[in-house]
């Protein structure tokens, strides 16, 4: 007799500062996916590296992240600024800007290093234009509300990653 064949869940990598987006998609949608965390662009980059079975299948990323040490922040070109400067060295400024569109910053650093899996960015933006401007440049991404519901946000990540087995994202 054969095993049992069971559907891979798709796996996504949840970038945010904090636990309250990985907590809630692995509360109500683990049964359908796999939720990885990641707290900055080198956790990313770890979870990307994973091969196989595990590997991750999108990106699910938070715009703002305020609670992020300023040393573990990227800037617009993808640079820690750890290695810009020491720790403590980066002004509130500089710091308040960063962290406030640092899921940007993240996805373009990933797109440069030639990640394309498809994303999602959760940001409540006001323009439409930008929204459009960040899913053309940042292909394939949907920008998203965080106030997205839970049954919306589970067809959107079923139709990103595509019918089970298949190897392209849905677009």
């Amino acid at each position: 007799m054969l095993p049992p064949v069971s559907a891979r869940r798709a796996c996504f990598v949840v970038c945010e500062d904090g636990a309250e987006y990985i907590e809630r998609f692995r509360r109500f949608l683990g049964e359908a996916f796999t939720f990885v965390p990641a707290h900055d662009l080198d956790a990313a980059l770890a979870a990307l590296g994973t091969q196989g079975a595990d590997a991750p299948d999108g990106l699910l990323l938070d715009l703002d992240f305020r609670r992020t040490p300023p040393e573990r922040l990227v800037d617009e070109r993808g640079r820690a600024l750890a290695g810009a400067s020491g720790p403590g060295q980066v002004d509130e400024g500089t710091r308040r800007r960063l962290s406030g569109a640092q899921g940007i910053h993240i996805l373009r650093a990933l797109r440069a290093r030639g990640v394309a899996l498809p994303a999602v960015l959760f940001a409540d933006l006001a323009d439409a234009e930008q929204a459009g401007f960040l899913e053309r440049t940042l292909s394939p991404l949907v920008v998203a509300s965080s106030s997205t519901g839970l049954r919306e946000l589970a067809t959107l990540l079923a139709r990103l990653v595509g019918p089970p087995g298949r190897g392209d994202a849905a677009t």
